[in-house]
């Protein structure tokens, strides 16, 4: 009899790699970010107007990195422009390709309108740089009558109200397509989208929380942090708190059904739950992520203590890079033909590129928050930058 060699065990190496979680996380601050800065000029909360410019500013930053990702880990990264006139229909990949350039391009022209009036002021007050910088961004329009900042406040009503939904389809896409892999057990379900949402408004908010603290305490015209600002972040740590709550929530009812569907299924939160993936789902995902930040958003004594804040604030940035990290990958290392879980290294290419794409964010946030107008002009130039404000009890806690 013959010899016959069945081919069996085909390998299913991990295609989406670190640098896509990581754009996933980079999309998800930005849809978080935007649609916090939404609050006051689109759902009319006066106390967050004054947080407006800058969650769109975080916006705007990171979504000029955030495609990075997506182009570095192409195997021929020069071509990406070919995506925009090969669209196909069907795919949701395509349509992100528009998404990620029409909500950008919608938010610069928003976040515009929203310091036309500063930009103007600051042409005529300033002195130096600024005053060439703003003079130029005004390109001609520094009309300051009743007539034009109306006219502007009706724009920024418009465009932001079509910015919160573009914010929640460029980072809800995402979820989309995993949701749609069937062979996926831990992708395929409709809960997908809504958790990448949810994340993303924890995270948003997280960063949110720690750019307020650390740019008006630095970057600001006052240099300080005073009572109402305090307060204003306070208010936000309480939304992330329930941010935190519903996304664990969502996480909790995911691996529910999880657990008791198919067989793929059971396996999957089986992986995550005892498997080779506890300590960074249980772990870091939700127990530094999510439970060490409710706690300290909950109890009295960290809830209103800026430095317990920020370190709750941080954490759920940790937290969500691990979820982002979790699903995406250890969605594909479940086997789908063989018996062992496929292997995954990352490139030390990819990390060094994830490294210095992170330095550019924040180099980005730096100069942005240094040079805009993001709260407002000094009024006394001359001394503003020097001087902490009298009267203030600005005390950073």
């Amino acid at each position: 009899m013959d010899n016959v060699t069945y081919i069996a065990n085909i390998e299913h190496p991990v295609q989406l790699g670190v640098m896509i979680a990581i754009y996933f996380f980079y999309t998800g601050l930005s849809a978080g970010a935007f649609v916090l800065s939404s609050l006051g000029t689109v759902f009319g909360i006066k106390k967050y107007k004054s947080i407006a410019k800058a969650g769109v500013v975080m916006a705007v930053a990171l979504l000029a990195i955030a495609p990075l990702h997506l182009i570095g880990d192409l195997e021929q990264p020069q071509r990406f422009y070919t995506l925009f006139f090969r669209l196909n229909p069907r795919s949701a990949i395509s349509y992100g390709t528009f998404l990620l350039t029409l909500y950008p391009l919608n938010s610069v022209i928003y976040l515009w309108f929203m310091m036309r009036r500063d930009f103007a002021q600051g042409a005529q007050s300033l002195t130096g740089f600024r005053q060439r910088l703003y003079r130029f961004l005004t390109f001609g329009n520094t009309d300051l009558s009743e007539h034009a900042i109306n006219r502007d406040e009706k724009w920024i009503k418009r465009l932001g109200t079509l910015g919160v939904p573009l914010a929640l389809l460029v980072h809800g896409y995402t979820g989309f397509i995993l949701a749609n892999i069937q062979a996926r057990a831990l992708w395929h379900t409709g809960l997908m989208p809504l958790i990448f949402l949810m994340s993303a408004m924890v995270s948003g908010t997280g960063l949110l929380i720690l750019v307020l603290i650390i740019t008006q305490r630095f970057l600001s015209p006052e240099k300080a942090l005073t009572i109402e600002r305090q307060s204003l972040i306070f208010d936000i740590v309480q939304l992330m708190k329930w941010f935190i709550v519903v996304d664990g929530t969502l996480m909790f009812i995911d691996f529910i059904v999880l657990y008791y569907t198919n067989a793929a299924g059971h396996a999957a939160a089986e992986l995550f739950l005892y498997g080779s993936h506890k300590t960074m789902f249980l772990g870091v995902e939700v127990g530094l992520g999510l439970l060490v930040p409710f706690i300290l958003t909950l109890l009295p004594r960290t809830r209103k203590s800026l430095g317990w804040i920020s370190l709750g604030s941080f954490l759920t940035l940790i937290g969500v890079i691990a979820m982002r990290v979790n699903f995406v990958i250890g969605g594909q290392q479940l086997p789908l033909s063989t018996d062992h879980l496929n292997p995954y290294t990352a490139d030390p290419k990819h990390l060094l590129m994830i490294g210095l794409f992170a330095l550019t964010e924040v180099l980005i946030l730096f100069l942005a928050f240094r040079f805009l107008p993001v709260y407002g002009i000094p009024k006394n130039p001359a001394t503003a930058q020097k001087q902490f404000v009298s009267g203030q009890n600005a005390v950073v806690k």
